[in-house]
């Protein structure tokens, strides 16, 4: 038995490249804004919400890091069904066609989110205050820019990314620092201030900070020697992430009281701004903490296209979307049409001020559908795939796959799903692509997907 090894482009992509680009994608404006609504909702019990939220988390990544070493190829969520996902090939190409669409979907609204938040952050610094009321412009603005380096190609993607989240990293450690230094114990006193529903509630919450390691399988097909680099980089950024999470968020409940997380407070505002003033440093919380928020959200923004445009790009190549999306430049390696489809939709999100009431329709529709879809490829990997031996065997097995599952489910109760209609109307969407790619487009290839 051997693993698959196909390539579909140069693989410079190394393991320090990979693993902080995983990293880079995950501490983006969630740890900038979230813990404030955590802390809301259980007080200092939501250190281990994030906690949860991180370890739960490795249970999902485990099983898509067994089917990125046995299928090392750029696309690698939209890859696996097709790949794995029982004897039908239509079944698997249609459950393919849903995981990619539903992926990139949510990678839409998520460099949509990314973009509205600028102007907040860019007008955080006194001397540009005069720009919050400009959302929609600086957000085009950033998703054209972000547009711009993953065009270049993901060499120049990585190396943006790497300058960047070695200083978002840096200016997290001296907030995590300072917090804990002059942190009071109790602060965190009472330790828990609401209820079992909102714990999971703080959870669900929690858990929309740590998706972007999906980036690592989408960009398999770039990697170095995957069969190493892929399981190191994926389990590496998501523990490195979840320690600085619960040290941020511990440091933040250490500096300040449960009561101080009321609407119009500062740390409800601004939560890692009201560590650092109440350590005396209120020109880091006025010019330091912005710039690296506005650093967080375009290495979010990075890789949210770089993920998304190849998994688009490898629908394309299996003919469930049109051709076009397979367009790659020979000069960069960058599926230049799905970057700027994706860039495209973000945008439009942008300029229809649709950001916050998708948040929720993305989570579902954009995270929760793509993981079980995977998780189910996963069982098929060792179910129905005994000629693929993958170098790297998730612990445990298909015991796994159940933790997984469970905590999908934790996941969909946690984000309180409140339109489901919008959700459903959403997915008919993706299904009636499918039925006009079935009908319209490209015929599918004559060798087997699996």
């Amino acid at each position: 038995m051997t693993a698959v090894t196909e390539s579909d482009g140069p693989r410079t992509v190394g393991l320090w490249d990979l693993l902080l680009l995983s990293v880079g994608g995950m501490m983006g404006s969630s740890i900038f804004f979230f813990p404030a609504f955590t802390g809301q909702l259980v007080g200092p019990a939501a250190v281990l919400a994030w906690l949860v939220a991180g370890v739960g988390m490795v249970s999902i990544a485990l099983c898509y890091t067994e089917l990125a070493t046995a299928f090392p190829e750029s696309g690698g969520p939209a890859i696996f069904p097709v790949k794995t996902l029982g004897r039908s090939r239509a079944v698997r190409r249609f459950a393919s066609y849903m995981e990619g669409t539903s992926y990139a979907l949510g990678w839409v609204f998520g460099v949509a989110v990314s973009a509205w938040y600028v102007a907040n952050y860019l007008g955080a610094i006194p001397e540009l205050a005069s720009v919050q009321g400009q959302t929609v412009p600086l957000g085009l603005l950033a998703i054209v820019a972000s547009l711009g380096v993953t065009l270049a190609g993901i060499d120049v993607t990585k190396r943006t990314n790497l300058v960047f989240t070695a200083f978002l990293l840096t200016v997290l450690t001296v907030v995590g620092g300072v917090g804990l230094a002059n942190g009071d114990a109790s602060n965190a006193t009472p330790f828990v201030t609401g209820s079992g529903t909102e714990f999971l509630a703080a959870v669900g919450l929690a858990i929309t900070g740590y998706g972007a390691w999906t980036v690592v399988p989408a960009a398999a097909g770039e990697v170095k020697r995957p069969n190493e680099t892929i399981p190191r980089a994926i389990v590496g950024s998501l523990l490195l992430t979840t320690a600085f999470y619960t040290a941020i968020v511990l440091a933040l409940h250490l500096t300040v009281a449960p009561s101080a997380f009321r609407n119009g407070n500062l740390v409800m505002v601004a939560p890692l701004s009201a560590v650092l003033g109440d350590a005396g440093l209120p020109v880091f919380a006025q010019y330091l903490l912005p710039v690296a928020a506005l650093i967080a959200i375009f290495t979010t923004m990075l890789v949210g296209l770089t993920s998304s445009a190849r998994v688009l790009s490898a629908l394309a190549d299996r003919s469930l979307l049109p051709s076009a999306f397979a367009a790659t430049s020979e000069q960069t390696n960058s599926p230049y049409v799905a970057l700027c489809t994706v860039a495209i939709g973000a945008g439009a999100v942008v300029i229809g001020r649709q950001v916050v009431g998708g948040i929720v329709l993305a989570a579902l529709v954009g995270t929760v559908l793509p993981y079980a879809i995977n998780i189910a490829s996963f069982v098929g990997l060792r179910v129905y795939r005994g000629d693929v031996a993958a170098p790297f065997r998730a612990p445990g097995g298909l015991l796994t796959a159940a933790i997984a599952c469970c905590f999908l489910a934790l996941l969909a109760v946690g984000l309180s799903v409140e339109h489901p209609v919008a959700a459903l109307v959403t997915v008919a969407a993706l299904l009636a692509g499918y039925l006009l790619q079935y009908l319209f487009g490209d015929a599918p290839a004559t060798e087997p997907d699996a």
